[in-house]
């Protein structure tokens, strides 16, 4: 049994738990919007990169998943670098797909042709390109590994057409888990310690932080 490349980012985003994906539908990424909603996962279009990539880093805001923005390739990916530096510097996760011109192609002044990993690279945690289609799902997991845990922030993954339109065996695609994220916890004596320095303090300053908000700790910082 083959998939193709389109078929692959699909089930990958499904294994990662992936239940939205905001887009835009064009070349060469068509085929991936078709398997994403064939897997069962909702699309929703919208009309302008800028806009479509703010309402996915918005949407990693609000769950704590990253959010998946899906754009065609050079103005695309371009126009989608708004959203991008947004999640990146307010520490929303986000994971920005892009299609891409064929790899054959490159240098030869390919349809909107250009370097979108380096682009994008400055402004994200993780900007890569697979180097084989069934390594997909490897880079997807890395991708949102990056966007989610730590400190959250924007990745972007680059899907060439020859990729998308490609095929591969089923048995070479690795399967990969839903994302878990992982919180670090300080030690519980620093704690008491800073929560009774601010108990006896009489004009306490305390700054909380989009941690707090993540691990929706606001009944105890009010209590605090």
């Amino acid at each position: 049994m083959s998939l193709s490349g389109a078929q692959v980012i699909a089930k990958a985003l499904k294994q990662q738990g992936v239940s939205v994906v905001f887009g835009i539908v064009g070349i060469p990424v068509v085929d991936v919007a078709e398997a994403i909603q064939a897997e069962g996962i909702k699309f929703i279009s919208f009309r302008n990169e800028q806009s479509c990539s703010y309402a996915a880093s918005a949407w990693g805001f609000l769950t704590g998943q990253p959010g998946v923005c899906l754009v065609v390739s050079g103005p695309g990916v371009v126009h989608a670098l708004a959203g991008v530096v947004n999640s990146q510097v307010n520490l929303w996760p986000l994971v920005l797909i892009g299609g891409s011109c064929e790899t054959t192609l490159e240098g030869a002044g390919a349809f909107q042709e250009c370097q979108q990993v380096e682009m994008c690279r400055p402004y994200t945690k993780f900007s890569a390109r697979p180097q084989r289609i069934e390594l997909i799902p490897t880079v997807l997991q890395s991708a949102t590994r990056h966007a989610a845990l730590g400190r959250p922030g924007a990745a972007y993954i680059d899907l060439p057409a020859d990729f998308i339109q490609g095929s591969v065996d089923a048995s070479a695609v690795p399967l990969i888990g839903p994302l878990r994220p992982v919180f670090a916890q300080a030690d519980p004596a620093a704690i008491r310690e800073a929560a009774m320095l601010l108990a006896n303090a009489r004009s306490p300053l305390i700054i909380v932080g989009k941690g707090a908000a993540y691990a929706r700790a606001e009944t105890a910082v009010r209590a605090l």
